[in-house]
């Protein structure tokens, strides 16, 4: 048969930097006339700069504005207003706690101001020289009525002079204060008592002062509670030492009941205990990051994980502030956890605040900003913008080389972040060319068989699996394997992840049989170690599934494909990039069994999500056009048909570029289409640019090669060319036999394919002899009675039938 190719997709809070805002009003003072008050007036189009913000500029005709303050204390660096000066010439710069009160920041013309100052010092003048003149009139009665001595007069007389000149200081001190009092921000009593005492009605603001009681008994009642509550405070402090030890003392006891459950691998009691120390003091950031993580990465529940990251990073910013590594380490891991829900844009944005918070504290470049730029890049992997991620990832590897040395652990993460894009990118050679570069390091710095020479591994043994190399890269694979195993024993994910890669080459080989018992074995130590309900374990069921539709078992691939819809729904909710995937592999069962309607649905159920998040231009959205394309061309519609690999081969053409293999199959499904419809040429057309790219990309002996001559022979076949249907059918046979090996399905069908060429010339000897191949190998790899193989047997006994024929009639002739 000829072979389109089908390609399977495989509560965020919002919590702003600023922990709090503060308010404030720029105006003009408020005054008393007449003993009553006459407010200030709004400043409308001043300037407030605060250190490390952009100027606030006052809109609000009452003065007001306001800001958002990271930190307990901000600086005021500068208040301008045309034709205005600040009455209090020290407000700035100088710092300011944060309060729920408004700041207030009180200006006046320096006419008005000099005018006011000039007042006030008239008033306190004229009453201070009143008092000198009542002062002289009391001396010169006790003189008149002899009282008081000649040399007591003259003595009093001095003194008194003596204090007048002293008095020019407080005279200017006072003039100060009542020049720059703002009589808004005083309550009515105190505007009272300033007012008398400005204006020298000191009797009056005695007699005001006294209706508060006796003022010594209030200071001796402030005194003596002041001494009960620090003898309270003393006892709190008591107290508080008791608590500490035992909240620490219970700390330790839930990290060591966390430690015992998850060395059994029971997540949910193990975290249930983290959480637990977590409750125990809200205040530790430490404990939230610990349950935030556990939570994320071993019960997947995201929402729950971003309460404990957002309530860490409250705490973060009220005890380190902004600039600080532990602020920046949970904007990260909120930033992880969006990219982990597919909202691409909020990870970014939690991204590159940590960076610039780790450019602030450690400078442009610095290991810990290469972290980031590796962070960042990994979004934009996810998002496919290869370009972008390769920019953000030569950024890191640049700073690190420098910073650290072309021989430093992280260089060799750059590699590998680097090897993992070009193979994205199906540049296999520089995917190899960084795996290796990064395998060469970490060899060297942790020997021949760390954990992180296994990760190289498995990224060399993933080209070769892409190459169709299938031996090399069941050697990677199993290299990888075993390091695993050493480190982990064989019930862990990591161990699981390979028996999935080793079942994945198995399934590519044909050996359904040996996939499905990798597969299940790693389904089996995922649910033990993560649980039903983890992401991971739906990623098992849905490769089990794919397995179980290889052998065409449709019921056994539902199931499984639901059960892995199922968890990623739990986890992710219902539209999400998972779940596209499963609707997608839902669609393909739909689509072999023969029900399009049904197909058509789950993938468009598919795209409406890939739609939703990634937009219309993205290689998944792509993807799974290419596989509505495949449906219609099934149906025989081809303007569907066509439509939609349309679509897919701009996306590609955009995204990818012109030589990708990813076109091929666009080319290759395009070319199907104009086949079924007798257009030959252009089908050959779209078949041999199909041809030339993977020939370039994948060399002359992969898979995707045989298929396109396969589809060629197929194409000669219905011209009536034998010859040149023998000659690509061959080409085929020739490559699947060099990859897959002599027992393979597609093997098996080429040798079918060119048994019926035969058949159809009369060379039954020849026939014969390609039957009894088909055979031989669908015996050895299907069921018995397979559908299949009983179809090869009626083949080969009709031939069978034509040669005893042509022996009997030579029998007869003889």
């Amino acid at each position: 048969m000829k072979k389109t190719i089908l390609i399977l997709a495989a509560l965020m809070l919002g919590l702003s930097l600023s922990a709090q805002t503060q308010q404030g009003y720029v105006k003009t003072k408020g005054r008393m006339v007449d003993g009553q008050l006459v407010p200030g007036q709004g400043l409308k189009g001043a300037t407030v700069s605060i250190k490390g913000r952009t100027a606030v500029l006052v809109n609000g005709d009452d003065g007001a504005f306001s800001f958002p303050v990271a930190e307990a204390q901000f600086r005021l660096d500068s208040v301008k207003k045309k034709g205005y000066q600040l009455v209090d010439m020290e407000a700035c710069p100088r710092s300011y706690k944060y309060s729920a009160n408004p700041l207030y920041i009180v200006m006046e013309t320096p006419e008005q101001q000099l005018q006011d100052k000039l007042a006030a010092e008239r008033k306190i003048r004229r009453n201070l020289q009143k008092q000198l003149q009542e002062k002289e009139d009391e001396i010169e009665a006790l003189k008149e009525q002899q009282k008081i001595s000649d040399e007591e007069y003259r003595a009093a007389l001095q003194k008194l002079y003596q204090d007048q000149e002293s008095n020019e200081q407080l005279i200017s001190d006072m003039a100060k204060r009542y020049s720059e009092l703002d009589y808004d921000q005083l309550d009515e009593f105190y505007r009272q008592v300033s007012y008398c005492i400005e204006n020298g009605e000191l009797v009056k603001a005695d007699s005001l002062l006294k209706t508060r009681g006796d003022i010594t008994a209030q200071v001796g009642s402030i005194l003596q509670r002041g001494q009960i509550i620090q003898q309270e405070k003393e006892q709190i402090q008591k107290a508080e030492a008791v608590q500490q030890a035992d909240i620490e003392e219970a700390a330790r006891r839930c990290y060591s009941y966390y430690e015992a459950f998850k060395a059994q691998h029971l997540n949910d009691t193990a975290g249930y205990y983290l959480e637990l120390r977590a409750m125990v003091d809200t205040t530790n950031v430490e404990w939230q990051m610990d349950a935030g993580d556990f939570i994320r990465e071993y019960i997947v529940d995201y929402d729950k994980a971003l309460e404990y990251y957002q309530l860490g990073l409250r705490q973060s910013l009220i005890q380190y502030g902004l600039e600080h590594s532990k602020t920046a380490g949970f904007l990260n891991a909120i930033g992880w956890v969006s990219k982990e829900q597919g909202d691409y844009d909020k990870a970014l944005e939690y991204y590159y605040k940590a960076l610039n918070i780790k450019m602030s504290i450690f400078g442009e470049n610095s290991a810990e900003v290469a972290w980031s730029y590796n962070n960042i890049g990994g979004v934009y992997c996810k998002r496919a913008d290869y370009d972008k991620a390769l920019e953000f990832h030569k950024k890191a590897l640049a700073i690190r080389e420098a910073v650290l040395g072309k021989k430093h652990s992280d260089v060799a993460a750059s590699y590998s972040w680097l090897s993992s894009i070009f193979y994205w990118k199906s540049e296999y050679d520089k995917a190899l060319e960084y795996s290796n570069k990064a395998l060469a390091i970490r060899k060297d710095v942790f020997g021949e068989n760390s954990l992180n020479v296994a990760v190289d591994y498995n990224n060399i043994g993933a080209v070769y699996y892409s190459l169709a190399d299938y031996d090399k890269a069941l050697e990677f694979y199993n290299k990888s394997l075993k390091i695993y195993e050493l480190f982990y024993g064989d019930r862990h994910p990591e161990v699981a992840k390979e028996y999935d890669n080793i079942g994945k080459v198995f399934g590519n080989q044909g050996n359904y049989t040996k996939a499905l018992e990798y597969q299940n074995r790693a389904l089996a130590i995922r649910r033990a170690f993560l649980g039903e309900n983890h992401p991971d374990v739906a990623l098992g069921y849905n490769n089990t599934g794919l397995m179980y539709s290889r052998l065409k078992d449709y019921d056994k691939a539902l199931e499984y494909y639901n059960k892995a819809l199922n968890i990623w729904e739990s986890v992710y909710g219902e539209n999400n990039l998972h779940a596209a995937t499963s609707y997608g592999n839902i669609g393909d069962v739909y689509l072999q069994l023969g029900n399009d309607e049904k197909a058509l649905e789950y993938v468009n159920k598919a795209l409406s999500i890939e739609e939703a998040i990634l937009g219309e231009n993205h290689l998944d959205v792509a993807l799974t056009c290419n596989n509505i394309g495949s449906i219609y061309d099934k149906q025989s519609n081809s303007d569907k048909a066509l439509e939609y690999y349309n679509k897919a081969l701009t996306v590609f053409e955009t995204t990818l570029g012109e030589n990708h293999p990813n076109l091929a199959v666009c080319y290759n499904n395009i070319g199907y289409v104009y086949d079924n419809q007798g257009n030959s040429d252009k089908a050959l057309e779209y078949y041999n640019k199909a041809l030339t790219i993977w020939k370039a990309a994948l060399g002359e002996s992969h898979p995707n090669v045989a298929v396109i001559c396969n589809n060629i022979g197929f194409l000669y076949n219905d011209l009536g060319n034998d010859e040149k249907a023998l000659e690509y059918w061959n080409k085929a046979v020739t490559v699947w036999k060099t990859v897959l090996g002599e027992s393979h399905s597609d093997v098996a069908k080429c040798y079918d394919n060119i048994g019926a060429v035969y058949h159809k010339q009369e060379n039954y000897d020849k026939a014969l002899e390609y039957y009894e191949k088909v055979l031989i190998i669908r015996k050895s790899i299907l069921p018995e009675g397979h559908p299949d193989t009983m179809k090869t047997q009626q083949k080969i006994s009709e031939i069978q039938a034509k040669l005893k024929e042509q022996e009997n009639e030579q029998k007869t002739e003889e």
